[in-house]
């Protein structure tokens, strides 16, 4: 080590004869670790794999060879009654009471089957892709109220494969209806405030559900019944916002200032004689604070694929990316709004498209009074401002469409708008509802859009 903090490294090598000398700045070694935004390019595409330090490593396999007790007490019952009544262990059958043979079962050769019965069964199982080039969805196909009164319909969303709608309702409940808002829907009740946020697994069997009254739910949708709730007991502060992380293999949720990482297993099935007792469970893995230690209102992180970034913001206009992998974080974006941003939305494209690996990196921000903000996580900048759809009073939300050329977000004038991604004025407005728009859903496998309002009324546009 010399006199100017500065390492020398000599490295040689087992199988060969040369040897390397490195330099290594011990002052920018340690500004890298305190300060890993300035070192490290930040893309939602990971670059490398997670290793046992990082949180989200699961580890090896483990196989447990050992049986249950259960399983063990069978088998030494079956054990004892399965012993012969003879002193001998074969006895032979004297052939009265078995049956004559006969053919079960005798193929029909040469006949020909209906082809066209086979060629439905298999287009049933396929999927289209998602029309990058499709126009824009402004036709008005359907209508549909699904509540009334004050604060009607909150949130909506789509399942992965586009096939089913959840929306959360101020009256406490949360509904899951078809894609094209046709059939009987199905509703889960047992929130005690309005619904706030809603989030799809990746495999579309459980819904998650946040509501006002500070608790977490996990639905069973084909069950229709509650798999996992998350109240008070469990959590220090409200839940404000929450969602499926990692391909289902984690729970992310902000409770007051600190951003919460849980592993959870859940499970459906009950003891028919404990059947008030819960077999979900959940573990804390990693919490981590706001660098102000500031409430969270808004986060967002990719469940599509294996992503180590979190989108949070703060309710002191901060901006903040966490990364995962290293269980810290990454970067902080001060002043991002004039006022507190309230819905962060990642361009997560959809399992029916792809886009370019640069385009993942763009993601949006919306503040009451201070319009959309497009952001470039490379570069932590603003780049577009999307401006002209009023909203200053309540929250509205926004979407990307699959295709990554659209912006949508909802308005008090009782209108949606549509971005295009490189306009600043807005490219269509969508009519049809009689108070404040405050939901916005863009199906992932077909172009259609969702929108949702105070009315407590739902709108299907579909491309011309």
């Amino acid at each position: 080590m010399s006199r100017n903090d500065k390492a020398f490294c000599l490295l040689a090598s087992m199988f060969g004869n040369e040897i390397a000398v490195l330099e290594v700045d011990l002052a920018a070694l340690v500004r890298s670790q305190q300060h890993p935004h300035l070192e490290t390019h930040l893309s939602v595409l990971p670059s490398s794999c997670v290793f046992p330090p990082s949180p989200l490593y699961f580890g090896p396999a483990e196989e447990d060879c050992a049986k249950p007790a259960s399983h063990r007490q069978a088998a030494a019952r079956s054990a004892l009654r399965d012993q012969p009544l003879v002193f001998h262990s074969r006895i032979r059958s004297s052939g009265y009471t078995s049956a004559p043979h006969a053919a079960m079962f005798s193929p029909k050769t040469g006949t020909r089957g209906d082809s066209r019965r086979s060629s439905k069964c298999k287009k049933s199982h396929t999927y289209k892709d998602y029309p990058v080039d499709s126009s824009l969805p402004t036709r008005l196909r359907r209508q549909l109220t699904v509540a009334q009164g004050p604060g009607a319909v909150r949130c909506v969303q789509f399942s992965g494969d586009g096939r089913q709608l959840a929306c959360g309702l101020a009256n406490h409940l949360a509904l899951v209806l078809a894609a094209d808002l046709t059939g009987t829907p199905a509703v889960f009740s047992g929130h005690d405030g309005a619904v706030s946020a809603l989030g799809w697994s990746h495999d579309n069997r459980w819904l998650l559900s946040a509501s006002q009254d500070g608790t977490l739910r996990v639905w069973s949708v084909h069950r229709r019944e509650l798999a996992l709730s998350l109240g008070r007991d469990r959590l220090l502060k409200p839940v404000r916002c929450a969602q499926f992380y990692y391909l289902d293999s984690f729970v992310l949720l902000s409770s007051g200032p600190e951003l919460q990482l849980l592993r959870c297993h859940l499970d459906t099935c009950k003891d028919e004689i404990k059947r008030y007792k819960q077999k979900s469970s959940c573990t804390p893995v990693l919490g981590l604070p706001t660098a102000g230690a500031t409430e969270i209102t808004s986060l967002s992180a990719m469940n599509e694929f294996y992503s180590h970034l979190v989108l949070t913001a703060g309710r002191d206009r901060t901006l903040e990316v966490f990364d995962l992998s290293v269980g810290r974080s990454a970067a902080v974006i001060a002043g991002a709004h004039s006022r507190p941003v309230h819905h962060i939305c990642q361009n997560k494209g959809s399992s029916f498209t792809a886009q370019q690996p640069r385009a993942y990196d763009l993601f949006a921000t919306m503040a009451v009074g201070d319009g959309i903000r497009l952001w470039d996580l490379r570069t932590l900048r603003c780049e577009r401002r999307f401006e002209g759809h009023p909203n200053r009073c309540y929250p509205c939300g926004l979407a990307f469409s699959p295709c990554g050329r659209f912006v949508a977000c909802g308005a008090e004038d009782r209108h949606a708008y549509v971005y295009e991604m490189r306009s600043s004025t807005f490219s269509h407005r969508l009519a049809g509802h009689t108070d404040t728009v405050t939901g916005v859903a863009f199906s992932p496998s077909t172009p259609q859009l969702i929108t949702a309002g105070l009315d407590g009324r739902l709108q299907l546009f579909a491309a011309e």
